[in-house]
């Protein structure tokens, strides 16, 4: 029997909000800019939003969205239009994604019919690139997988060597098919393979019923390691993470514990204390990390969480350079929480903290994602001295090129 959602009496509230706008800025500010940055069109986008009339509204909409876009794939491969298919197939896998993550019951029918979307959709896109995408299952512990998506950087100097390697970890709202465009990457065009993943409570793991622990997160990232570096196309020595939102907590914690990451790059703050996260913020968060954990009892949730590292304990063990990308209005992340973490780092260190900014900070994708990955690139490529630490607050009306930074 599929178990009640944590506070679902309050869903008027969410209702309410949602009523108020034409989409979910009003509930993520600047979540538009990384919907469209990740590979969903505007088209898309008012198709959703202009169906949306309250929370359980959502999934529905997208699934109907997915299901659209899912024929017009078909419509192009059938003519041999072999890259329209492939760009409305990944569409459509990110519009199935959204969906069935609305829908926090493990094994409800829904959910699982837009899993089965997302993944049929999404093996078109790797099958259509040409040799560029490859997915990859990594046993972790017996009886339990992680999920890869492989996207191969091209050659750029002549020779097919090793390249430097980026482990991409989506956050608590995220797949890893969501994380890694492959129509708009920063990161291949500059010559470094991106390996986007499913961990523990993400995604093909949620499928699976691979919910996460205290520490098998790391443990599932360890094991994608041990893949990489048996890759003649990945450079063992470069090996560098982006973590998203949550994952810009357990890109920390990986990064700790593993000594073959050389670099780490969080953004969308995710560093401070749980209690912002399930305790002030919308009951959403809470209910997903829940579902992630295997949890329908919010007291048991509560003790678990209290068994989770202390970040800016953990972050002592983090040697190797370490970005934090931000907006000092982050709803589930404070400045404060923010210069707590990074006073605990045990390497080299840098903050970008934009005003006036949320947590999606789609606002000003267009600056941050290209700069981080020159950041991560320089810093796998040289490193960064002992000592280094670098603190940019970028005003509002002005841009990161305005000021010093790495």
């Amino acid at each position: 029997m599929p178990k009640p959602q944590l506070r679902a009496e309050q869903g008027w509230i969410f209702d309410n909000f949602l009523m108020l706008s034409d989409n979910e800025d009003v509930l993520h500010p600047g979540i538009m800019g990384n919907r469209l940055e990740r590979g969903t069109k505007f088209e898309d986008l008012n198709a959703v939003y202009s169906k949306v009339s309250g929370r359980r509204s959502f999934p529905k909409a997208w699934g109907k969205r997915a299901a659209v876009l899912e024929g017009m794939a078909r419509d192009a491969e059938a003519r041999g239009r072999l890259y329209t298919a492939r760009q409305l197939y990944h569409r459509a896998a990110i519009c199935f994604g959204r969906a069935q993550h609305l829908i926090p019951v493990h094994g409800q029918a829904q959910k699982v019919e837009w899993f089965e979307g997302l993944y049929r959709c999404y093996d078109r896109v790797v099958e259509w690139s040409g040799g560029a995408m490859e997915s990859k299952t990594i046993e972790f512990a017996p009886g339990q997988y992680a999920y890869a998506t492989f996207h191969k950087a091209p050659d750029l100097n002549g020779g097919d060597g090793p390249k430097p390697t980026i482990i991409a970890l989506p956050g608590m709202d995220q797949v890893k098919e969501d994380v890694c465009n492959p129509f708009n990457n920063e990161f291949i065009p500059r010559g470094m393979n991106v390996c986007a993943i499913d961990g523990p409570g993400q995604g093909a793991c949620n499928r699976d019923g691979t919910w996460q622990t205290e520490n098998n997160y790391e443990q599932a990232a360890s094991a994608v390691v041990d893949w990489l570096v048996t890759r003649d196309d990945v450079d063992a020595d470069k090996i560098g993470i982006f973590g998203m939102s949550m994952g810009s907590r357990w890109g920390v914690l990986i990064g700790a514990a593993d000594p073959r990451i050389s670099a780490v790059c969080g953004q969308m703050a995710n560093v401070g204390s749980f209690d912002m996260i399930f305790e002030q913020a919308q009951p959403n968060f809470k209910r997903i990390f829940m579902y992630m954990a295997g949890y329908s009892d919010e007291g048991e949730f509560d003790e678990f969480v209290a068994r989770l590292a202390h970040l800016p304990d953990a972050a002592q063990g983090l040697k190797v350079p370490h970005l934090l990308v931000a907006g000092d209005m982050d709803e589930l992340c404070s400045p404060d929480d923010i210069a707590t973490f990074r006073a605990g780092l045990g390497g080299p260190t840098e903050l970008w903290l934009y005003e006036g900014v949320f947590h999606p900070m789609g606002e000003v994708a267009g600056q941050i994602y290209p700069g981080i990955a020159d950041w991560l690139l320089e810093s796998l490529t040289n490193g960064r001295p002992d000592g280094y630490e670098k603190t940019v607050y970028v005003e509002d009306g002005t841009t990161l090129a305005d000021y010093d930074h790495g």
